[in-house]
């Protein structure tokens, strides 16, 4: 073989193993997603809306996936201290954040230093589900109903204690709006979520909270708390003899809570694609639905588009609300 010939061999050799190189690169790449197990961070402590909502959200979509979803709770901030530490995660699905109307909407609104617009940072994955908050106190209050409490609250301005999920969130602007339409002056207590704000009332260590009714409902159905009313118009299936505020006569543009599923913009888009198609499977599924429901939420299909336009509605809504009432820190 003349060296010529030899020279063609080993350039045809190398381009071959280029060529094969390229392939298995290539495929490595391109592995069906998802390969390996889901952390899905919840941006609240247990127990509380997004915990309960984004459990069930998990279980669901790692059935569709076929792929275990572990949820870790990262609480915080009102749900920032989760949102913010995604910026820094791998963009590649691994890693899906479940936060609320709170941590998505609220916080830039509130806080200082918030490193995230939400539309503009976070994909859309799934609206999870949606409930309206409610007014809650311990099944032995004195407060029969939402009159009395309103009674109760004038006469001793500032005696009446409530926590809600934090400062800035759902329950704390819905807090806000009821006193301005009642005229009564009420003590906040903030707390991390309502795995933490429930067993303080039941401890006889708050008159009452405002927060999603989805997190006080397995004590009220045990018969150890009770909701006065729903903040907003939306009724629940799972308290049908509890007015709303509305029914009562009291007006107000209350807020109501959701829970989302959200990946880091620069995610690849076979990646959202594959998660959203699974995402619309597992909330338009009977078996969502019935468990959803279970646990007092409004179950819906909200296409990734909607839900975009939603979180800019809120967000101007809410940020009107607390440029009236002096809490607009971050968006402007």
């Amino acid at each position: 073989m003349t060296q010529l010939h030899k020279n063609i061999l080993a350039a045809v050799i190398l381009v071959h193993a280029t060529v094969l190189s390229s392939v298995a690169t290539l495929s490595w790449s391109q592995d069906k997603y998802p390969s390996r197990p889901i952390e899905m961070v919840v941006a609240f402590p247990p127990g509380g809306f997004a915990d309960v909502t984004g459990r069930i959200f998990a279980e669901e979509m790692s059935k569709v996936l076929n792929t275990p979803i572990a949820p870790i709770n990262k609480g915080g901030a009102t749900g920032s201290l989760a949102a913010t530490s995604m910026l820094s995660a791998p963009k590649d699905g691994y890693s899906i954040l479940v936060n609320t109307l709170g941590g998505m909407v609220l916080a830039p609104v509130t806080l200082k230093d918030i490193k995230y617009d939400t539309n503009r940072d976070f994909y859309p994955v799934a609206f999870i589900t949606s409930a309206p908050d409610g007014l809650t106190v311990r099944a032995e209050s004195p407060y029969k109903n939402l009159n009395d409490l309103i009674t109760a609250a004038k006469k001793n301005p500032n005696k009446l204690s409530y926590a809600t999920a934090g400062t800035g969130v759902g329950g704390h602007f819905n807090s806000l709006i009821l006193s301005e339409v009642t005229g009564i002056k009420i003590k906040h207590v903030p707390y991390k979520g309502g795995g933490e704000y429930i067993p303080a009332l039941l401890g006889g260590h708050l008159d009452f909270v405002i927060g999603t009714a989805i997190a006080t409902l397995p004590q009220e159905s045990a018969g150890k708390l009770r909701t006065l009313a729903l903040m907003g118009g939306n009724k629940m299936k799972g308290l049908p003899a509890v007015p709303t505020t509305a029914d009562l006569g009291i007006k107000g543009n209350y807020l109501d809570s959701w829970a989302g599923a959200f990946v880091t913009a620069g995610t690849p888009k076979s990646v959202i694609d594959t998660l959203t198609a699974a995402a619309e499977k597992v909330i338009k599924s009977k078996e969502f639905a019935t468990r959803i429901e279970k646990t007092g939420g409004i179950f819906q299909y909200i296409a990734p588009a909607e839900f975009r336009k939603m979180i800019e509605r809120d967000k101007n809504t809410a940020l009107e609300i607390a440029k009236n009432e002096g809490l607009a820190q971050g968006a402007k």
